[in-house]
């Protein structure tokens, strides 16, 4: 295919140009392409026939040509398409762009499915985009170019050729077939949206009315100022409408003024999304792609009149770059005509490329390293300003997006006004709420209030925001159907010009489910016949590790008393002496504990110095046991034993096992006090027969089943539990030793020979396991990356690591990363002692177990402690809202097992149901 551009001057030139190249010899396409008037054009057309007899002629009216990568104006284009390898051209012309045309034009095809469309349409008569995307989705192989007829911005009048004929509505293509054609499009634009984003509300095919419900002129004079509607729509081609397709965003530049609304190179949706755009010039031409000349292919230009105008002097930089080298010829228009897969775009400000050639490689762009530098201009410069700024807009905006969505997902958000009045509010507002947007905007946050929340806590939340500072805390609230649920919200004062509030940001978490464990789990951390704080809050606060000693003090003779006045007469002297010992520790500064009958326990505050701690146990007794006790009319003396621990991990072990000592010394006279140094020499008896048993693979797993109870469970599920076999065939447990090897690089090891053998048991077995790994496990990387190979060799569907000293988790991010890799294996995770501490409480929404194992001190007691069943029940109920299943470890009996059928667990572990064993078949 060869391609022959010639601007007619006159006839005796144009003669000898045939000549020259022999068109008459030939036959092929010519396309006729002028910015001067229809009248002006007319008469050369019979000439053109009569010289030309084997060219199809047709074309359109253009804002400029473009001749060999060279501007001109008012020019008479003639771009031949010469055709060498039997590709046939033939031309249709359509009167408009209603639905019947596409029946027309199916007659016309005859079946034939082209390779390549050129069309040119008048687009002031009617816009001819809904007729070409029809045309697109029926022929989708077929690549449509050409443009909107344009004229020189007078936005009057455009006009087509067919022939000798010249059309002022309606449409012309040249229909392109061959075995040999082959054709590729490329589009250039380079505009960026700048602004706000609008909606568009109003509008019909290519001319827009309304955007967010705003007349479009009162969207111009707002951000263009009002002088542009003194020239619509010359004053505004150069800020076309981004508008943001699925696929691909076009532009809609400005044509003309219709009525109310505007005109474009396009047609709008109603519901599209459309910003206003600006280009950068030298940004334009730096990134205008070149291309190398190629031999026997043809080249067509397509570009946009808004463009052109846009651009000014500059455009011939840019049509030069493109089609000098490759001797490109076509038009400035009102709208480009691009194809992308099987979808048709309208384009506008885009220069777009038609190649075309009979068998021959189409170019391709070339790097090109050289920097035109356009003539500096403040223009220039401001939107170079306008790009730079928009550019970096769009980044914050994403950003701020993206941080939205996250927000919308889990939090409550309303704005409000300076007043209080509600403004906005997201989807999470309404779900918890109850109450619609409708019924939250206009009003106060006082429908949701709850009247339990104090008038004071409102009081300091306003003058707090009210002075511009933000503002956080736990507020009770109310749904629309009467029900409370707790918020964690922070308000935010929302500061705008002349350091003013505009408005208040809020942003709110449910946390009902976490407060109201919190408070069950907080009513039932005090004793109800005493109300000091019980075991189970001792347990917690000594978790804190904030003092290193505690006192357990024993009244030793209320068996007696009990035996002889009864139960009820044995309480009555326990809230007595638990009066006299709350009395006495107030000027000792301790805190006071009942642990349960007779039992009490003391601990210093944080802080304080407890090298006394020991003398004021001994001065505490003595004062205590110097007391007379009247109940009724009974008095009684009381006499005490003590036990005082002192360790920052065990001070309750050790102050127990002292009291234990105590109550078998001089008949409990005497005060017992023991330390981890105790128990040194003990401790590396057991570190070296440990270390000797790993060595010769004394090491054995035990197994206890894990029972379902209320729930299906098809395989059957065991904890491996470690055992070291001594020498005389006894086997040792754990806490014998696992404290002291904690200190020792054996319990990495030992860790990993336990999960190797499990494994190895799992592989012999149909049922899950579970093995426990502490926290000092997940922050040892030999003994990770050990577990997730062996995972990814044998597949994790089966195994559950049971995590222990949960309390301790400091390195949330690694443990998370960890535990994402074991799920990604197929393993799941449980929470071994829940229940222990208040902090695992939180851990539930960091780290989603799938199963949590309530600790054992809470069940031991369940059959005999009312306090410890309500803590289970709130703890399975909790657990179920939060899709996560429940174990209970420490069954020792059928009655502990009904309470907890009854309470809904769903698991069930203890020597009630099997004790460990070494092999699965004994089980």
């Amino acid at each position: 295919m060869q391609q022959y551009s010639y601007t007619f001057k006159d006839e005796e030139a144009f003669k000898n140009f045939i000549n020259d190249n022999a068109l008459r010899e030939h036959s092929g396409l010519l396309q006729i392409l002028s910015s001067r008037r229809r009248h002006e054009v007319k008469p050369f057309l019979r000439l053109l026939k009569e010289y030309l007899p084997g060219f199809s002629l047709f074309g359109a009216s253009t804002a400029g040509e473009i001749i060999q990568g060279q501007i001109a104006e008012q020019t008479l284009l003639l771009n031949f398409l010469v055709f060498e390898q039997g590709t046939t051209a033939s031309l249709v012309r359509l009167e408009d762009h209603s639905p019947a045309q596409l029946s027309v034009l199916k007659d016309k095809l005859d079946g034939v499915r082209p390779d390549v469309m050129i069309m040119f349409a008048n687009p002031l008569a009617d816009c001819p985009e809904k007729f070409v995307t029809e045309l697109k989705q029926r022929l989708p192989s077929t690549i449509i170019a050409g443009g909107n007829a344009a004229d020189n911005f007078e936005f009057n009048e455009t006009y087509t050729i067919l022939g000798e004929q010249i059309f002022t509505s309606g449409s012309v293509m040249a229909i392109l077939s061959g075995d040999n054609l082959m054709a590729r499009q490329e589009s250039i634009t380079g505009w960026s949206g700048v602004g706000p984003q609008f909606t568009v509300t109003k509008a019909e095919d290519n001319v827009l009315y309304e955007l967010d419900d705003e007349p479009i002129s009162q969207i111009y004079e707002n951000y263009l100022g009002k002088l542009t509607l003194d020239n619509l729509p010359i004053s505004v081609m150069e800020f076309p409408f981004l508008v943001q397709r699925p696929k691909m965003s076009v532009l809609r530049s400005a044509i003309g003024r219709i009525d109310d609304g505007i005109a474009f190179g396009g047609k709008f949706e109603v519901g599209d999304k459309v910003m206003l755009s600006f280009a950068d010039p030298q940004e334009l031409i730096n990134q205008t792609p070149a291309y190398e000349a190629a031999a026997d292919v043809a080249t067509l230009i397509f570009s946009c009149a808004a463009r052109k105008s846009y651009l000014d002097s500059d455009v011939s930089l840019e049509m030069s770059k493109v089609g000098r080298d490759l001797k490109a010829s076509g038009g400035f228009f009102f709208g480009e005509y691009y194809t992308a897969d099987s979808d048709f775009h309208m384009l506008n400000l885009s220069t777009t490329l038609l190649f075309l050639s009979e068998g021959q490689e189409l170019p391709e762009a070339t790097t090109d390293t050289t920097q035109k530098r356009l003539e500096p201009s403040a223009l220039k410069s401001l939107a170079h300003l306008s790009r730079t700024t928009a550019r970096e807009l769009q980044d914050t905006i994403n950003f701020l997006e993206q941080q939205q969505k996250a927000l919308n997902y889990n939090s409550i958000v309303s704005i409000t006004d300076t007043q209080g009045k509600i403004t906005y509010v997201n989807e999470k507002f309404e779900e918890v709420s109850g109450y619609s947007r409708d019924e939250l905007i206009g009003n106060t946050h006082a429908l949701v209030r709850h009247p339990d929340t104090p008038d004071k806590v409102f009081a300091n939340l306003w003058r707090s925001i009210n002075s511009g500072k933000p503002w956080k805390g736990l507020i009770k609230n109310r749904r629309k159907n009467g029900r409370s649920y707790y918020v964690q919200t922070a308000i935010v004062p929302i500061i705008g010009e002349n350091n003013l509030i505009q408005e208040f940001l809020s942003i709110r978490n449910d946390v009902s489910n976490i407060v109201e464990a919190r408070r069950t789990i907080q009513e039932q951390s005090h004793d109800p016949l005493t109300g000091l704080p019980n075991r189970v809050k001792l347990l917690m606060d000594l978790q804190k590790q904030e003092t290193s000693k505690v006192g357990v003090f024993d009244v030793r003779n209320l068996k007696i008393i009990n035996e002889y006045w009864g139960i009820s007469h044995g309480d009555k002297l326990i809230k007595s002496i638990a009066t006299a010992l709350h009395k006495a520790a107030k000027k000792y500064d301790l805190n006071v504990y009942h642990l349960s009958g007779a039992s009490f326990s003391i601990r210093m505050n944080a802080g304080c110095d407890e090298s006394q701690f020991n003398k004021i146990c001994e001065d505490l007794k003595n004062e205590l046991e110097e007391i007379v006790y009247q109940v009724d009319d009974d008095i009684h003396e009381v006499f005490f034993c003590v036990g005082i621990g002192e360790s920052y991990a065990k001070s309750m072990i050790l102050a127990e096992s002292a009291l234990d000592e105590a109550k078998h010394c001089d008949y409990g006279s005497q005060i017992v006090a023991k330390t981890e140094q105790n128990d040194v020499k003990a401790s590396y008896f057991w570190i070296e027969e440990v270390k000797s048993a790993l060595k010769e693979d004394r090491l054995v797993p035990f197994f206890q089943e894990i029972r379902a109870v209320n729930c299906s469970e098809h395989s059957r599920k065991f904890e491996a539990l470690a055992r070291v076999k001594m020498p005389n065939g006894e086997f040792l447990v754990p806490g014998l030793f696992l404290d002291s090897l904690k200190k020792t690089p054996y319990y990495g090891v030992l860790t990993r020979t336990m999960f190797s053998k499990s494994m190895a048991t799992l592989a012999l077995h149909n049922c899950k396991i579970s093995i426990n790994l502490s926290i000092r496990d997940i922050l040892n990387e030999a003994t990770t990356e050990f577990i997730l190979r062996e995972l990814h060799r044998s597949g994790g569907e089966r195994v559950i690591f049971e995590i222990t000293e949960s309390e301790a988790i400091q390195e949330f991010a690694a443990v998370k990363d960890f535990f994402g890799s074991l799920r990604a294996a197929g393993a799941a995770i449980a929470i071994d002692d829940f229940g222990s501490g208040y902090s695992n409480f939180a851990y539930l929404v960091e780290l989603k177990p799938e199963f949590i194992k309530i600790d054992g001190s809470i069940i031991k007691k369940i059959a005999e402690d009312d306090s410890s069943r309500k803590i289970t029940k709130s703890i399975i109920d909790m657990a179920h809202s939060l899709g996560i299943k429940t174990i209970a470890e420490f069954v020792s009996d059928a009655e502990i097992y009904q309470i907890l059928e009854w309470l809904n667990i769903d698991f069930v572990q203890g020597y009630y149901i099997s004790k460990p064993k070494e092999s699965l078949e004994e089980i």
